[in-house]
C-alpha cells in the first residue's frame, strides 16, 4: 500500500507539473478530479466501515477427528460501491496442543451485496479447535486506502470427539441396593416411588395403578400410572492427568489423546446402558473441588466433554480432597483412569473408596512396580494399547 501511495504522489506531481507547462483548463481539471478521487474513495471506505459487518458461521459444534468441517465468513456489505480487494485472516487454533495457524482469504466486496467465503477445518487430533475471524480489510479500487470491518460472532469453538475404540466391558460387578436412590432409568419398572409415565388405560392394566385424581377431570378417558424402574448399579469413572510427567512435547500429546479416547469410548458404552447411573469425574485443582458429572445419553457426554478438553491441563489430583469427596459413596464399580505411576492412588482405592469393584488404569510406556489385592490394575501403552487391552469389569 505504500509503494501505491508513493505512485500517486508521483503521479499527482507529474500532473501538477504538466499544468506548469501547459496551462490549460483540462489540465487543471485532471490535476483536481485526480487531488479530489482519494477523498471520496475515503468517504466510501468509511461507509463500508461503519455500515457493513463479518461474522463466522458453521452448521455444526462437534465432529470427529480427520472429519472436513466447512466454516463460512459471511460479509454483509451495504455499501453501493464495488472493492475489488479485500483479505480475511482467520486464526484456527487448537486449545490442548496450543498448535494454530492464520489462514488469509483474498475476495472482491460487491455492492449492496452478501458475500460467503468457506474454507474447511479438518483436526487431526481430539479437542477443542478455536477459530477466530481476527480481521477482515479491505482496499479502494486504486490500493490508496483501506479500512477494517466490523465483527460479530468473530470466535466460534469447535467440539473434536475423539475415536470410538470398542472396549471389552463386563457388568459382573455386583450392584448397590439403594432404595433411597433417586436415579431412574429411562424405562418403565415396578417401582411405585416414582412415577416414570402417565398413559391412557388399555385393557388388562391394573387398578391398583389408575390415576385417579387425573382421570376424574376427563369424561370418558382413564389415566394409568408408570413407574420407575430404579438405577442400583452406581457406576463412577474418575480421570487423572499429569502434563508435567511427560517432558516431551509430543509424547505429551499422544498420552493425553489416548486417555481422552480411552475415556470416551469407555464413557460412551456407559451412556447406552439404561440400568447403569454412570457418573464422570475429574478433579479440578483451580476450582480445587470433585467436577462430578452424571451422564443418561450420548448427546450429554458431548457437552461434558468440552468441559474435560478445558480442565485437562488443571486435572492433577488433591488425594486428600478426593478421600473427602468420596467418603460414605457406595459405588458397585470405580474406576480411576490416570499417567500417574505412584502408589498414593492406589492407596486411595484400597483404603478410601467403598466399592464392589474397584480398576486402575496407568497410562504409560514405562514399567509399573505396583501391586494389590483389591484394586485390578492394567497398564495402557498409548503406542499399542488398542489391540493389547484387558477386559473391565464394571
Amino acid at each position: 500500500m505504500i509503494r501505491t501511495k508513493l505512485c500517486y504522489l508521483i503521479f499527482l506531481i507529474g500532473l501538477l507539473i504538466f499544468y506548469i507547462l501547459y496551462i490549460d483548463s483540462l489540465a487543471l481539471v485532471v490535476l483536481i478530479a485526480s487531488a479530489l478521487l482519494p477523498i471520496v474513495l475515503k468517504f466510501f471506505l468509511i461507509w463500508l466501515k461503519f455500515t457493513s459487518n463479518a461474522s463466522l458461521t458453521c452448521s455444526v459444534v462437534s465432529c470427529n477427528i480427520n472429519e472436513s468441517i466447512p466454516v463460512s465468513v459471511m460479509i454483509e456489505n451495504h455499501c453501493p460501491l464495488f472493492f475489488p480487494k479485500a483479505r480475511a485472516f482467520v486464526k484456527i487454533r487448537h486449545v490442548f496442543s496450543d498448535k494454530s495457524e492464520t489462514i488469509q482469504i483474498r475476495f472482491p466486496l460487491h455492492g449492496k451485496n452478501t458475500t460467503r467465503l468457506t474454507f474447511y477445518v479438518k483436526p487431526d487430533c481430539c479437542g477443542a479447535v478455536q477459530i477466530c475471524l481476527e480481521q477482515i480489510k479491505a482496499l479502494d479500487f486504486f490500493h490508496i486506502f483501506g479500512t477494517k470491518l466490523r465483527k460479530q460472532n468473530a470466535l466460534l469453538e469447535l467440539l473434536v470427539l475423539p475415536e470410538k475404540i470398542y472396549i471389552p466391558l463386563s457388568e459382573e460387578a455386583e450392584a448397590v441396593y439403594a432404595p433411597e436412590s433417586n436415579q431412574y432409568a429411562n424405562k418403565a419398572g415396578d417401582d411405585p416411588s416414582e412415577i416414570f409415565d402417565i398413559r391412557e388405560y388399555h385393557a388388562g392394566d391394573a387398578v391398583s395403578r389408575i390415576h385417579w385424581k387425573l382421570s376424574s377431570k376427563s369424561e370418558d378417558i382413564l389415566f394409568v400410572k408408570e413407574f420407575g424402574f430404579p438405577i442400583e448399579k452406581q457406576v463412577l469413572l474418575v480421570i487423572e492427568y499429569l502434563p508435567e510427567s511427560v517432558p516431551n512435547g509430543i509424547e505429551r500429546m499422544k498420552q493425553a489423546q489416548t486417555m481422552l479416547t480411552l475415556v470416551y469410548s469407555i464413557a460412551s458404552q456407559l451412556a447406552e446402558q439404561n440400568n447403569i447411573c454412570f457418573s464422570l469425574a475429574w478433579f479440578d485443582s483451580k476450582q480445587d473441588k470433585l467436577v462430578t458429572r452424571k451422564l443418561t445419553s450420548v448427546q450429554e457426554l458431548e457437552i461434558i466433554f468440552c468441559e474435560v478438553y478445558h480442565a485437562l491441563e488443571h486435572m492433577t489430583c488433591n488425594i486428600q480432597r478426593l478421600q473427602d469427596e468420596l467418603l460414605g459413596q457406595q459405588f458397585s464399580s470405580v474406576t480411576l483412569i490416570t499417567n500417574d505411576t505412584s502408589e498414593e492412588l492406589l492407596h486411595v482405592l484400597e483404603r478410601q473408596v467403598n466399592a464392589n469393584q474397584k480398576n486402575l488404569l496407568v497410562m504409560t510406556e514405562k514399567e509399573i512396580f505396583l501391586n494389590s489385592d483389591w484394586v485390578s490394575l492394567q497398564k495402557i501403552n498409548p503406542t499399542e494399547w488398542k489391540e493389547n487391552i484387558s477386559k473391565i469389569i464394571i
